[in-house]
């Protein structure tokens, strides 16, 4: 779970830019989906997925405090990194450096709009 300052930008961000899937959970309880909140899943509904929450509607979520760049990195885990580097890329993901290699695989990594870091890797076949 996220809050976030900057709910529709956020959103766009994860969403429109990342290409993850708006789910169709609604929450009750006075949660707007797509408005003030909104799960978004990365390939199977039963996978890791991130939730965010507009914290200033739900100003009871704790969030890390700002700005955000050393607090946590979100790392996601891509079948091709080549692929999907250029794919975000294309879509006007920022990344900070190219590709780095290691005898663990591959890993790139960005920012999302409000400073949350986020890596993209590939594990070497066997890892």
């Amino acid at each position: 779970m996220l809050a976030v300052r900057n709910f529709p930008e956020m959103l766009s961000f994860y969403r429109d830019k990342l290409g993850l899937r708006v789910s169709s959970i609604r929450l009750g309880h006075g949660i707007e989906p797509l408005t003030d909140w909104a799960r978004l899943e990365f390939n199977d509904p039963n996978d890791t997925a991130i939730e965010l929450f507009d914290e200033s509607q739900h100003p009871r979520r704790t969030a890390p405090p700002y700005p955000r760049e050393n607090s946590f990195v979100v790392a996601i885990r891509v079948k091709d990194i080549q692929t999907t580097h250029a794919e975000l890329e294309s879509r006007g993901v920022e990344f900070k450096r190219g590709i780095g290699e290691e005898e663990w695989g591959w890993y790139v990594h960005f920012m999302d709009p409000e400073g949350n870091r986020l890596q993209l890797y590939q594990p070497r076949p066997g890892y």
